[in-house]
């Protein structure tokens, strides 16, 4: 496992972008899917939130990248 740091500038149900600033290209940061929505007593996510996602180390080639998040914090 593996974490990247950054800033929500997209959210859909099952998945996020994540990117190092918030003005970020629509090709810049990393996109994370998750299998299971999140938990009640989880934050909820929102556009512009700085948080730390745990991620598989293994992501695809596409841009921008994606991967599986396994753990996602709000910092």
């Amino acid at each position: 496992m593996v974490t990247f740091t950054g800033y929500i500038v997209e959210i859909e149900p099952t998945r996020i972008r994540v990117a190092p600033n918030l003005d970020a290209e629509p090709f810049d940061g990393i996109v994370f899917h998750w299998e299971e929505p999140l938990r009640e007593d989880e934050t909820p996510l929102a556009v512009g939130q700085q948080v730390r996602v745990e991620h598989d180390e293994k992501m695809t080639r596409s841009l921008p990248p994606q991967a599986t998040a396994h753990r996602i914090d709000v910092l």
